[in-house]
C-alpha cells in the first residue's frame, strides 16, 4: 500500500515537471581501473548523447578482436519505433557514428548480447511481437540473423540469459496476472540455449512486487557478490537501479536481497538510470537527461 500511495504522489510531480523541461535518455561508458567495487566509479564517465536529444538507452558492451562496442536502443525522427544501433567506442570518450544493425516492424530494444563459444548471439526486447528472440550474428557487429524464438505467445521485456552452474537461466519481467512489467520476475532454465528445452522455474514468479523487479542489465559481480541490477519504476519510468545480491540460484531454488541502490547522483540534471552492463574493466550505464524548456515569446 505505502509504494502504491508513494507512486501516484511521483506521478503528480513527474507531470508538473513535464511541463517544465525536456528529457532525452543518453549512455555514459568509461574504462575502469580495477573490478568493480564503488559507486563512485561511475561518476567520471564519457557521455553519449543523440544529435536531436533522442533516444539512446539500453545498453550493452562487447569487446571483440580488440575493438569496444556497444549496442544500444535508438529511437529517432524517422523511425519512431525503438531499434537497435551499435557504435565504437575509444579509450579517449570518443565514438564512432552510430549504425544501425536491426530495424523491424515492431519495437526494438535492450540488445543484450554474449558470446557462446566463439559466436555472438542477441536476445533484444521483443515484447510488441509477443515473442523473446535469439538472434547470431552474421558479420559482427553489424549483420544479425534470427537464429529462433526462445518463447512465444509471451509478453515479456528486457530478458536476460546467465550461464550458471552447467544451466542456462533466463531472467525476464512478464506481464502474467500482474499490472505493470517488474510487478514479478520471471525464471526459466534449459541445459543448452542453441537447442533449448526451456523449462519454468517451480517458484515463479520469483519475486514480486510493485514495480520493483525488471531487469536492469546483466548479471555481474560487485564487490565479490552476484548481482542481479532491476529497476526501481516507482519515482519515474527509470527512476533507480537496485542491485541485488542473489543468494541461491539453481532449478528448485531462487533467493535474492538488496545490498545497494544505485541513483543518478553524477549530474544535477539527471532523473534516473534503468540499464547497467559491468564488464571486468568497462562499465556502461543510460541516464535520463532533464533540460529546461524553452519559452516562445
Amino acid at each position: 500500500m505505502k509504494r502504491t500511495l508513494l507512486k501516484k504522489w511521483y506521478k503528480f510531480k513527474q507531470k508538473k515537471m513535464a511541463q517544465q523541461f525536456e528529457s532525452h535518455w543518453y549512455i555514459r561508458f568509461g574504462w575502469i581501473d580495477k573490478n568493480f567495487t564503488e559507486l563512485s566509479q561511475l561518476d567520471q564517465l564519457h557521455e553519449i548523447h543523440s544529435p536531436e536529444k533522442f533516444t539512446f538507452a539500453d545498453s550493452f558492451y562487447a569487446k571483440h578482436e580488440d575493438q569496444h562496442f556497444i549496442f544500444f536502443e535508438e529511437v529517432d525522427a524517422e523511425h519512431p519505433v525503438g531499434f537497435l544501433s551499435v557504435l565504437e567506442v575509444f579509450k579517449d570518450g570518443s565514438y564512432s557514428e552510430p549504425q544501425a544493425i536491426l530495424k523491424l516492424d515492431y519495437h526494438l530494444s535492450y540488445p543484450c548480447i554474449f558470446q557462446v563459444e566463439k559466436d555472438w548471439y542477441m536476445i533484444p526486447e521483443t515484447c510488441a511481437n509477443k515473442t523473446i528472440e535469439l538472434w547470431k550474428a552474421k558479420d559482427f557487429p553489424y549483420s544479425w540473423e534470427k537464429h529462433s524464438n526462445i518463447l512465444d505467445n509471451i509478453s515479456a521485456v528486457d530478458s536476460t540469459p546467465f550461464y550458471y552452474q552447467g544451466m542456462w537461466y533466463l531472467f525476464t519481467s512478464t506481464r502474467r496476472d500482474c499490472k505493470k512489467f517488474g510487478d514479478r520476475l520471471d525464471i526459466f532454465f534449459t541445459e543448452d540455449i542453441l537447442n533449448p528445452n526451456w523449462q519454468e522455474h517451480p517458484l515463479n514468479p520469483v519475486c514480486k512486487g510493485k514495480i520493483e523487479h525488471r531487469m536492469a542489465g546483466k548479471l555481474f559481480y560487485y564487490q565479490d557478490k552476484l548481482i542481479r541490477p532491476s529497476q526501481d519504476s516507482l519515482k519515474r519510468y527509470g527512476g533507480h537501479i537496485e542491485f541485488k545480491q542473489i543468494l541461491k540460484l539453481s532449478t528448485t531454488e531462487y533467493q535474492e536481497q538488496l545490498i545497494e541502490n544505485l541513483y543518478a547522483t553524477w549530474n544535477p540534471e539527471d532523473d534516473g538510470c534503468h540499464t547497467i552492463d559491468v564488464h571486468e574493466d568497462f562499465v556502461v550505464v543510460d541516464a535520463i537527461r532533464l533540460s529546461p524548456k524553452t519559452i516562445a515569446n
